[in-house]
C-alpha cells in the first residue's frame, strides 16, 4: 500500500509540474508588455529619438535631454500606434 501511495504522489507531482511548465511556455512577452519590441520600425524610431536627444543636449545642456526624448517618444507613439 505504501508503494502505491508513493507512486500516486509521484504521478500527481509530475502531472502538476508538467501542466505548470506547459502553461508558462504559452505566454510570450505579451504578459510582460514587451510585445512592442517586435515592431522594428518603432524600436528604430525610439533609438533615433534617443540619439537626437543626446546630440541636442550637447548644445542645449543635459536638462534638455529627457524633455527632448519624451517629445520624440510621443511622436513615435503617435506615428506607429496612434496615441501618446
Amino acid at each position: 500500500m505504501k508503494i502505491f501511495r508513493t507512486a500516486l504522489f509521484t504521478f500527481a507531482a509530475l502531472a502538476g509540474l508538467t501542466s505548470f511548465v506547459t502553461s508558462t511556455q504559452s505566454s510570450y512577452a505579451g504578459g510582460l508588455g514587451l510585445d512592442w519590441l517586435s515592431n522594428k520600425p518603432y524600436v528604430e524610431c525610439l533609438k533615433n529619438a534617443r540619439m537626437l536627444a543626446d546630440v541636442s543636449s550637447v548644445m542645449k545642456g543635459p536638462a534638455y535631454r529627457e524633455a527632448s526624448y519624451e517629445r520624440g517618444r510621443h511622436q513615435c507613439n503617435q506615428r506607429y500606434y496612434g496615441h501618446e
